[in-house]
């Protein structure tokens, strides 16, 4: 069909440079350029069609749709053609044969460029949220803080447990890495968003949800050497998709670092085992006090049967001093000691000792707090400033409060003993040079700058690192230079066929959220290897979802809401305490907290081509306004549509929502309102869809270019056909814009049995219906297979319901 063209965008006439010939359907037709490409048109056809056809498929657009008259609304498809004044809008002027185009230039990027700035000003909406990028887990952050702010407390933990199965545990350990890029912090403070998933997993830890339903069991069998975080994760998901799992590990109790890495004051021991035995209800096993190397090798275990070991032994041998003196009585292993504290045995540090701590770790201030809170004096040592330590701020300034004296630039270089015993300890200052490889800036000792501090015990705290002793060359896995364990980096499998490795003995010594990431990831790797897929392709497919996408810096426009601040047990209490030190939230508290997300998140993202193009141009943010109320609108979202969701804030006038209800469909449900910068695309005084003429048909969400019209999620599983009634017009299956419905060798859906009883159809048997034989039944009672969603929900695309 031909398309009409404007009078007032036509170009230059060019005088046709071969002859007219007719197309394979008989319409006029000719060649012309785009890009020193020959492109075939026919008569009447645009410059943008003609190129979509030909394949060619980089000219933006954001109003053009082929069921549409172009209206040119975007200007984001201009392109030069020769002899043109100035560039015109190729979804609006027609091929002409001999016409030479060119679509790229750096004129075109700038005014393309300059069209999506001036749309973006008034985009308040966002793609994705950075918190759920910077999790390594990826959790859907907005989704569980929507459902805290309603009370629903345990669908928030479910929600959470589908990436992340101790939300608990890591509500009170997490460093929290999603809070640093909380755009809340644009507006006033950060969302307590580890302590929101906490409080929710708390009011279910005797009742807890299961984020899928569990696969029937497969027979196959996997064993996971060591029971810390990384470990667990991975037997909690294997578990769930039916494979038997069983744990070694070499402590009496399983939790690995979480029990004898973390004091008591930051995760109580009886809580976190109640968290830990939802591994356990799935079917796993657990086998205690077992070290790989010493009671059994990896070729035992797979000579008991199984088909996959999973290595998670963790970091549990921490740096040495590396200074003179370094084995005098006195001198502690920070990982030791800790394990002691939790285990009840008898420590080097008691009240009226004077302790000194070096690092600037999470380990270095758990040594720090623990030895406070036995009743000694401590001196917590760091080499660099307070910005280059590795622990939170938070952590940090609890550790001063509580009563450390905290030293910067020192660089311990000898230990002062007596008879073997530790007397005091001797720094250098430092100053700041030029970074080193980790990207912090290395200390320079400063000469003649010596001084010692007494002391009786000194806990270096330096970071760990995995004991090589526990693999052998007759293992099959290889060690890399930095004592890690060398494997695949996407799919985890080591140099040995069948076994996988994750956590702190594949990435050195990191945070208990990355190891939990890990134990995910490898947990997806060895299903995969389970059903026999190719590994490489396995690791592809993982590489892809784990890259960091490119995010907006849209300036958010919210009254200030103040941080609901988690209550803390005093300082004064906390001498001689392990009490743990976060009071708790009240449900009141949680949801008001929770409901100050912003909701950063489109269930577009990935899909919108406001998206793809604002990317493509370099755009990362909105800098024609300022986050004030007169720089943009803020619509109310419009959910009462049961199929249908509008977002105004997300419309950019383009129209074609408009054009095609009333061109296409019918019913006439949109129009523009408004004048200048207050144009919006509404329905007739703002009213609900359901009080239009609305079919439901989804042909405006099928048209919309970004998020602002979505199809909400579909509770409707079953489609019910009045056979008697139906005359198998096939007009159904020509109007449904979303091709749901398909025509069958004999015609539509007639080779059902018209004089049997009503067919019922799910959804499944619509999308194969054009692969039964004609006259042929649809299977009958269908039993419900188990349900299993991916490990990982996707993260761009997020549904939203009412």
């Amino acid at each position: 069909m031909a398309i009409s063209v404007r009078d007032n965008f036509s170009p230059i006439t060019h005088e046709p440079a071969v002859p007219m010939v007719r197309n394979e359907v008989g319409q006029p037709g000719f060649t012309f350029t785009i890009d020193g490409k020959v492109v075939r048109a026919y008569e009447g056809q645009t410059i943008l069609s003609a190129a979509i056809d030909s394949g060619i498929l980089d000219i933006p657009n954001l109003c053009n749709d082929e069921k549409l008259e172009p209206t040119s609304a975007c200007r984001m498809c201009l392109v030069h053609i020769e002899g043109a004044e100035r560039p015109l809008p190729s979804c609006n002027v027609p091929a002409s044969p001999g016409m030479v185009v060119t679509t790229k230039s750096d004129e075109l990027f700038h005014i393309r460029r300059t069209n999506l700035e001036m749309i973006l000003s008034d985009h308040n909406a966002y793609c994705q949220p950075p918190c759920q990028v910077d999790c390594p887990t990826h959790i859907d952050i907005p989704g569980y803080l929507e459902l805290i702010a309603k009370g629903s407390m345990k669908e928030a933990a479910r929600l959470v447990k589908e990436v992340l199965p101790f939300p608990y545990i890591l509500g009170l350990t997490c460093p929290a890495p999603c809070q640093k890029a909380c755009r809340r912090t644009l507006v006033e403070e950060e969302i307590a968003i580890c302590r929101m998933h906490g409080y929710a997993a708390e009011q279910c830890l005797l009742d807890p949800p299961v984020p899928f339903l569990q696969d029937p069991p497969t027979g196959k069998k996997v064993a996971i050497v060591g029971a810390g975080p990384g470990g667990l994760t991975c037997a909690y998901y294997l578990a769930l998709k039916g494979h038997y799992c069983k744990v070694y590990d070499m402590q009496p109790q399983p939790g690995g670092m979480l029990r004898y890495g973390i004091p008591e004051y930051r995760l109580p021991k009886d809580v976190m085992d109640r968290e830990l035995d939802h591994v356990w209800q799935l079917g796993v096993d657990l086998q205690s006090n077992v070290k790989l190397g010493v009671d059994f090798t990896i070729d035992d275990l797979f000579a008991e049967g199984f088909d996959v070991v999973y290595i998670a032994i963790g970091a549990w041998t921490s740096n040495p001093l590396d200074a003179p003196g370094e084995d005098a009585e006195g001198v502690v292993n920070a990982i030791a000691f800790l394990a002691e504290k939790v285990e009840g045995k008898p420590l080097p540090v008691q009240e009226g000792r004077e302790v000194v701590v070096l690092g600037g770790g999470f380990t270095t201030f758990d040594c720090t707090r623990t030895s406070l809170r036995l009743g000694a004096k401590v001196h917590t040592g760091y080499r660099r400033s307070m910005k280059e330590m590795t622990a939170t701020m938070e952590e940090i300034e609890d550790a001063e409060a509580e009563g450390t004296e905290l030293m910067f630039y020192v660089q311990q270089t000898r230990v002062i003993t007596e008879n073997g015993k530790v007397k005091g300890i001797e720094f250098l200052k430092n100053k700041l040079g030029e970074p080193d490889a980790s990207g912090r800036r290395r200390p320079i000792p400063i000469p003649g700058s010596e001084f010692t501090i007494p002391c009786d015990t000194i806990i270096p705290a330096f970071g760990q690192k995995p004991d090589k002793s526990v693999l052998d060359e007759k293992s099959g896995v290889k060690w890399t230079k930095w004592t890690t364990v060398q494997t695949n980096p996407h799919n985890y499998m080591t140099d040995r066929y069948a076994v996988f490795a994750g956590g702190d003995c594949q990435m050195g010594a990191k945070t208990i959220i990355e190891c939990v990431a890990q134990g995910k990831l490898g947990a997806r790797s060895i299903h995969a290897f389970l059903n026999g897929e190719d590994m490489d392709e396995v690791a592809r497919r993982l590489e892809i979802e784990e890259r960091k996408p490119d995010l907006f810096d849209i300036v958010p426009y919210k009254p200030v809401e103040p941080k609901v601040k988690m209550p803390m047990l005093p300082y004064e209490q906390r001498k001689r305490s392990f009490k743990l030190i976060e009071m708790g939230y009240m449900q009141e508290q949680a949801e008001r907290e929770a409901g100050r997300c912003l909701q950063c998140v489109c269930p577009a993202a990935g899909q919108c081509d406001l998206q793809k193009y604002s990317i493509e141009h370099g755009l990362a943010d909105n800098r024609f306004h300022d986050g004030e109320p007169s720089d943009y609108h803020d619509y109310e979202v419009d959910l009462s549509h049961s199929f249908i969701l509008r977002d105004p804030n997300k419309c950019i006038n383009c129209t074609q929502c408009v054009r095609v209800c009333h061109d296409v469909i019918g019913p006439d449900c949109y129009g523009m309102f408004g004048k200048g910068f207050d144009t919006i695309v509404s329905t007739p005084f703002n009213v609900s869809l359901h009080d239009t003429d609305c079919v439901s048909c989804g042909a405006c969400v099928q048209v919309c270019p970004t998020g602002s019209l979505m199809m909400a999620e579909r509770t409707l599983h079953r489609y019910a056909f009045a056979l008697d009634r139906c005359i198998f017009c096939g007009d159904c299956v020509e109007v449904c814009p979303h091709g749901a419905l398909g025509e069958t060798p004999n015609f539509e859906l007639s080779f059902f049995n018209r004089f049997g009883p009503d067919v019922t159809l799910e959804k499944g048997d619509l999308a194969t219906a054009p692969d039964y034989l004609v006259r042929q039944r649809l299977p009958r009672g269908k039993k419900d297979l188990p349900v299993m969603s991916p490990l990982v929900r996707p993260l761009p695309p997020r549904g939203i319901r009412e």
